[in-house]
């Protein structure tokens, strides 16, 4: 499994750099926050396009880490282009080529993390829990580097993270060619048009719609509220650490509830955890601190629960395509909806306003999750 933990932890160090930093950096090279805002609405809406077209590669020739290394030679490659790329037009090119190709990690990184685990939430967590130390540790690290070496480091800093994940691809196989199913014979449309499978898909899709307005508008809502920028970088790294700890330790969890009544506590947590955000006029420190320690339920356990629930509904020659399937539904269609609907209630209600309306779509996905558990097969599903 270290390949796997290896994977994550520098792809998820160059993610951290990326996600939180790579907006400064297009401010320093003199672009408009109209500019910048249309730039930063590429990526989401490749998780649409590019993850079924690796999923599909990968299922198709079963060479998973030898996409997953043209992926890396092929972002690093662009990073290393950013210094000298300064215009609109060649901005949203150089964006929809390194979010095309980056994306990869995604389906089949997950497909595989899950092959090494055998599908066991346990092992998966303890693998999985790398790409959150990999994040924390280049997201806070990351700003007093640049605060001492300046933003215009950053691409330099992401490329590291980038050359680290191509070395750890270089390094990792791809399983033995006797143990690969024919892909183009297992109908993956079948099983996805399962009611079961609609209901799980439609639960996730609420589960990251929920959380549009917390990566949204979080951090504005907090510095509204009188927090300092180094406060909101610290409260955010509390809800990191709240999911390594579930990750690490969510064996015993598993152990005694199964992944579908996980999945249930989950949206009751992310309900309650939202809701509280939504009725408070303020944001105390008592509230802050505790609702982000709910992450570890919200995001980390429901993350588990849901890729347990994806090994035991699609067999080996199915996974990265399902893997594709489940980050579009989710990550790309409820991500940005998510954040759409979120921006719409605040501006037209009130902050509190776009929270309450997470934990209203976390009740939704509540609906859906059980509804799910209780279809032929949703709850012991089997072969088709």
């Amino acid at each position: 499994m270290a390949g796997a933990r290896a994977m994550f932890f520098t792809y998820f160090a160059y993610v951290g750099l990326m996600g939180p930093y790579f907006g400064l950096w297009l401010e320093s090279a003199g672009l408009s926050i109209v500019q910048i805002g249309l730039l930063l609405s590429v990526p989401p809406w490749l998780r649409i396009v590019a993850p079924p077209c690796w999923g599909w590669l990968a299922d198709r020739t079963g060479r998973q880490v030898g996409l997953l290394r043209i992926s890396a030679v092929s972002s690093l490659a662009l990073v290393l282009m950013l210094p000298w790329v300064r215009e609109m037009p060649a901005l949203v090119a150089w964006l929809l080529c390194l979010g095309f190709m980056s994306a990869a990690q995604g389906p089949i990184g997950e497909a595989l993390a899950l092959k090494q685990s055998s599908g066991e939430p346990g092992r998966y967590g303890r693998i999985r829990l790398w790409g959150s130390v990999g994040y924390i540790v280049t997201v806070t690290l990351g700003g007093w580097v640049l605060d001492r070496a300046g933003v215009h480091t950053l691409p330099w800093m992401m490329a590291c993270g980038l050359a680290g994940f191509l070395l750890v691809t270089l390094l990792m196989r791809d399983p033995p060619a006797a143990a690969r199913m024919d892909a183009v014979r297992a109908s993956l449309g079948r099983r996805l048009r399962e009611p079961a499978v609609l209901a799980f898909l439609a639960s996730a899709f609420l589960m990251v719609f929920a959380h549009g307005a917390l990566y949204a508008f979080w951090s504005i809502y907090l510095e509204r509220q009188g927090y300092s920028r180094t406060a909101i970088g610290l409260i955010w790294a509390l809800g990191v650490l709240a999911e390594i700890a579930l990750f690490a330790w969510q064996r015993a969890l598993f152990e005694r509830f199964d992944a579908m009544r996980v999945l249930q506590l989950s949206f009751v947590v992310c309900a309650l955890r939202f809701a509280l955000i939504g009725w408070s006029d303020s944001a105390p420190w008592g509230l802050v601190l505790g609702t982000q320690l709910l992450h570890a339920i919200t995001f980390g356990a429901h993350h588990s629960a849901s890729m347990a629930v994806m090994h035991r509904w699609f067999d080996a020659s199915q996974q990265a395509r399902a893997q594709a399937a489940f980050i579009v539904v989710a990550y790309g269609l409820g991500g940005g909806l998510g954040a759409a609907v979120a921006g719409w209630l605040w501006t037209h209600v009130s902050p509190g306003g776009a929270f309450l309306g997470s934990a209203v779509a976390a009740m939704l996905g509540l609906a859906a999750i059980s509804l799910a558990t209780r279809m032929p097969w949703g709850s012991r599903p089997q072969p088709l």
